[in-house]
């Protein structure tokens, strides 16, 4: 599923309470490519559900999860009672009940178990011979049959079938649904050791996990999703819409970003953690507050700020420090001055670079309302000049040789735009390199004004809010058609210093 899916309007309990007597009692806690169980468990839930809730009598063992614990309100009841104190907590009026114990769970699997929800107050998969009852939705109105139950000491919850509305998704409704290939790793229980060291074997072939999204799994569920939903939650504030549309741009870039610098760190033999973390806290600053630039905190400081929110006391405070270095050295002052600071400067202006940069150019184009015409067409000047510098700007051997291959990648894309452009009569556009203050720019040209006449062009540098910025002003003599076009350069060679209060390394595209 996609990122921006929408949440199912559901909790989700998560029971962690098993006794483990068959392996161990900190079941959840056995790793499986170094995360924990319960951290693929929560992994799945937290982007998938509205709300989600720890169910245990040991919160102390899962501090490092960062969710809302709930304990039984009676112990020694198993399950059930489980189910009935998360019921009785949730906001919603159904829950998704699964054990913690279970690391493959399948997000496909479960939003089609959703959609068969109905009416019905219990939803519950038999895809072998048994029920799976501790993956279902169950209604908040089941409460009074369990607390009934539960009285009557009768714990077991196939008990609770035959009193509330229920209904078993059977084989025959996942082979119907395209889910039967699913079943036996996404209803995997770890019971025995044979079972945990037979997917400890077969733990890195995961569907639901993307071969470039590995990184971010290895950062605690908790974490990463207040990341995801303070960046989310700061943009949407700054668009200020009436609708209740979320934007998640920044999030997007960030999670690449981090994972980019994961790469470089990792080539480079530098620390990899941090440098994941670095890349996703890096634009936490930009909409601070649902806000651009409000006041003069520069969003480099806003962001070490939220940074130190998010990371302190977890288990990634020790990197604070790094991090915080890392994002105000490397954007505040211009100047990467660790090896953090220098994969993470790299990575971002990376995902600005080749088919992912061209792609990213006409997606905000197109979210600022800004379709593909002439106007456009000029302003990929932007694309062409940062990709001209980046093999020389970028600061790892790393970064500057995935750079060079970018270069030529972003050139030949817009060559072969322009290209096609006057072959459809559409308009002709020259690309040019000129020296603009001693700094060489690849400028998209018109061939002509629309009237026609001859188009003068004047160029050259000069400062605004947070860069020094190449200016280019067009003037047809024929029709007096005037028009003004700037964009923030890189930090190339040459590029004469502003004053040190206004220094700023980061690029304004």
């Amino acid at each position: 599923m996609g990122s921006n899916a929408k949440k199912i309007p559901a909790a989700c309990l998560i029971l962690a309470g098993g006794k483990g007597r068959r392996l161990t009692p900190d079941k959840p806690l056995l790793k499986i490519n170094n995360r924990t169980i319960i951290e693929r468990t929560v992994h799945v839930a937290l982007p998938l559900f509205e709300e989600v809730l720890l169910v245990t009598n040991t919160p102390a063992k899962y501090e490092s999860l960062r969710l809302p614990v709930v304990r039984d309100e009676r112990q020694g009841c198993g399950p059930l009672m489980g189910i009935y104190s998360g019921l009785r907590r949730i906001k919603h009026e159904v829950a998704f009940v699964c054990a913690a114990d279970m690391p493959f769970l399948d997000e496909k699997i479960i939003r089609s178990q959703f959609r068969e929800l109905g009416a019905f107050d219990i939803v519950f998969p038999c895809p072998r011979k048994r029920p799976e009852f501790l993956h279902t939705f169950y209604r908040r109105q089941c409460l009074p049959a369990i607390r009934d139950n539960l009285d009557a000491d009768i714990f077991k919850i196939e008990m609770l079938v035959p009193r509330c509305t229920t209904l078993c998704l059977g084989k025959d409704w996942f082979v119907k649904n395209g889910l039967a290939e699913r079943v036996d790793r996404a209803f995997t229980n770890i019971n025995t050791m044979r079972d945990y060291r037979r997917w400890i074997e077969q733990g890195s072939r995961t569907p639901n996990e993307a071969p470039g999204s590995k990184a971010l799994t290895s950062i605690v569920p908790g974490v990463l999703q207040e990341i995801r939903q303070t960046l989310i939650e700061q943009e949407t504030a700054f668009q200020d819409q009436s609708t209740p549309e979320t934007f998640s741009s920044i999030w997007s870039h960030s999670s690449r970003v981090a994972r980019i610098a994961h790469h470089i760190a990792k080539t480079e033999g530098w620390q990899e953690e941090p440098a994941l973390l670095a890349g996703l806290l890096h634009d936490l600053g930009k909409f601070a507050h649902g806000s651009y630039h409000e006041d003069d905190t520069p969003e480099e400081e806003n962001a070490v700020q939220f940074a130190q929110r998010i990371l302190s006391g977890t288990v990634y405070e020790k990197w604070l420090p790094i991090i915080g270095e890392a994002i105000l050295s490397t954007y505040l002052e211009g100047k990467a001055t660790s090896d953090i600071g220098r994969a993470v400067y790299d990575a971002d202006c990376l995902d600005k670079l080749g088919n992912i940069g061209v792609v990213q150019f006409f997606t905000k184009k197109a979210l600022r309302r800004q379709f593909l015409d002439d106007d456009v067409m000029i302003r990929t000047s932007i694309e062409l000049t940062y990709a001209h510098h980046a093999p020389d700007t970028l600061k790892t051997p790393t970064g500057r040789s995935l750079a060079r291959k970018r270069k030529i990648m972003t050139h030949a894309f817009y060559a072969g735009l322009l290209e096609e452009w006057k072959e459809l009569g559409l308009g002709e556009f020259t690309i040019i390199e000129e020296d603009i203050a001693g700094i060489v720019c690849i400028l998209v040209v018109p061939g002509s004004c629309s009237c026609g006449g001859r188009l003068e062009r004047e160029s050259d540098i000069r400062d605004s809010l947070k860069c020094r910025s190449v200016v280019v002003n067009y003037l047809c003599a024929a029709c007096g058609f005037q028009s003004e076009f700037s964009f923030c350069l890189p930090n190339v060679s040459g590029l004469p210093q502003r004053p040190r209060e206004t220094t700023d390394g980061r690029d304004g595209r």
